[in-house]
């Protein structure tokens, strides 16, 4: 069994910075491949290795030997690598779930799409439907924006008229979309 570096590990674990450089130093090295062999991103390997040592130290006072010192350094920096590896893969598999969401958007959105146009087609279909002087009348209030002052001054009607035929024209297009609703 390895003999305990005395001096070294007890100035150590009374906080002296030089003996914590020479077992930073003895072990950074080997520490830091040890994690490149599960983590290939550097900065998260060196991230693993810092907070390696940085647990070491605080758990300075724990220590009798280096031989403790150096498997406390493997047993901490593996399971470091390990949370690493388990959120890496929690990360993936939500951006595996967030990438099929986004690509079955298209096609819900494209499917909405159909439904406005087909029910656009029918309405206008409807429109069509109408009475000549009911369809002018909506199509001039309610395609081409124009007020009623508008209409009745462009086809020589009353104002009231104009209310009229926009009514009737309202009603019938509801009765319309209702029974194309029931056939369904």
């Amino acid at each position: 069994m390895e003999q305990p570096d005395n001096d070294l590990i007890l100035q150590f674990n009374q906080g002296d910075i030089q003996a914590f450089s020479v077992i930073y130093d003895t072990h950074y090295v080997s520490i830091y491949r040890f994690v490149r062999q599960f983590i290939h991103e550097r900065e998260e390997a060196e991230d693993i290795v810092a907070n390696t040592f940085i647990k070491l130290w605080k758990l300075r006072s724990n220590f009798e030997s280096r031989h403790n010192i150096k498997a406390f350094l493997y047993i901490t920096t593996r399971n470091a690598c390990f949370d690493s590896l388990r959120h890496q893969k929690r990360q993936s598999e939500k951006q595996k779930e967030l990438f099929y969401f986004l690509s079955q958007r298209p096609a819900e959105e494209h499917f909405q799409d159909d439904v406005e146009t087909e029910v656009l087609k029918s309405i206008f279909r409807e429109i069509e439907k109408l009475p000549p002087s009911v369809r002018t009348v909506f199509k001039m209030a309610y395609i081409e924006g124009k007020s009623n002052d508008e209409i009745a001054a462009h086809l020589h009607i009353t104002n009231q008229s104009v209310r009229n035929n926009k009514h009737r024209a309202i009603k019938l297009l509801r009765m319309a979309i209702l029974n194309t609703n029931m056939d369904l």
